[in-house]
């Protein structure tokens, strides 16, 4: 049986290493070792972060591929479609052609009538004049104006009213000879002249103005000749809303130009 008071060879060795490591003291490791070895630890946990982040980006896109469309925090972006094919459309208005006065084609209130007359191009005369446009219904003739005489012989009875409405207004069309002996056509835009005396033709459907004007055609040959009675409280706003009308006119020179046979009484 050992006695615990009397050390034994492997007590010795201990106490011999334990006295070595006290008088020899541990040396530092280099600097540079160190750096090597926070260089790989600062290395390591870059590539850590940088695989946690590739992770994510990829479950991110594969959630919002999955993801139903009622889910997603943004709308899918939609490319816009292409607007439709815009229409041409016609003038606003009625439309009234007068084939004889060059191809004249007119747009009128809705309100307001036309009428042509079948003889009135061919003569070129101021007394017979092609047709008429009124913001009231106009009558219509059973037989060519050049045959419609007063009995008295005085001249040609040819308005298709008997009486202008309050505010009313006639306008008569007749196309006389253009060119360089003929009559001057007024540029687009000019006033309608007010005569100072009101023609016997107006006073009988009871008008109390009178104006007249020019236009050019798409026939070089024709010039429009335009009449207007008014009767009203504003007679020069009637004759610029008559202008207008005309300034406004186009021209279709592929309509016929031969006017219609009239209608005659019995013979």
């Amino acid at each position: 049986m050992s006695d615990d008071r009397f050390p034994g060879p492997d007590d010795d060795e201990q106490a011999l290493r334990v006295l070595l490591e006290r008088a020899v003291p541990r040396l530092p490791a280099p600097a540079t070792r160190l750096d090597k070895v926070h260089g790989r630890l600062a290395r390591r946990r870059r590539r850590r972060a940088a695989g946690g982040a590739a992770v994510a980006v990829v479950s991110l896109v594969a959630a919002g591929a999955l993801l139903p469309d009622a889910l997603r925090t943004e709308p899918e972006k939609v490319p816009p479609a292409a607007s439709p094919p815009q229409a041409v459309t016609e003038p606003a208005g009625v439309r009234a052609d007068f084939p004889e006065l060059g191809g004249l084609v007119l747009r009128l209130p809705a309100s307001w009538a036309a009428l042509r007359l079948p003889d009135g191009a061919a003569q070129k005369t101021k007394t017979l004049p092609s047709g008429y446009v009124a913001a009231q219904p106009l009558r219509s003739y059973e037989q060519a104006c050049s045959e419609l005489k007063k009995s008295d012989g005085s001249g040609v009875l040819c308005e298709p009213v008997d009486r202008l409405a309050p505010d009313g207004l006639l306008l008569s069309l007749w196309g006389l000879p253009g060119g360089r002996d003929g009559t001057e056509a007024l540029p687009s835009g000019t006033p309608m002249e007010r005569a100072r005396e009101v023609p016997p033709g107006c006073r009988r459907v009871g008008a109390t103005a009178y104006y007249t004007t020019t236009r050019a055609t798409a026939d070089p040959t024709t010039v429009l000749y335009a009449t207007l009675c008014v009767n009203g409280t504003g007679p020069d706003r009637q004759a610029a809303e008559a202008a207008a009308l005309l300034d406004g006119a186009t021209y279709d020179l592929a309509q016929p130009t031969e006017a219609p046979t009239p209608k005659r009484r019995g013979r």
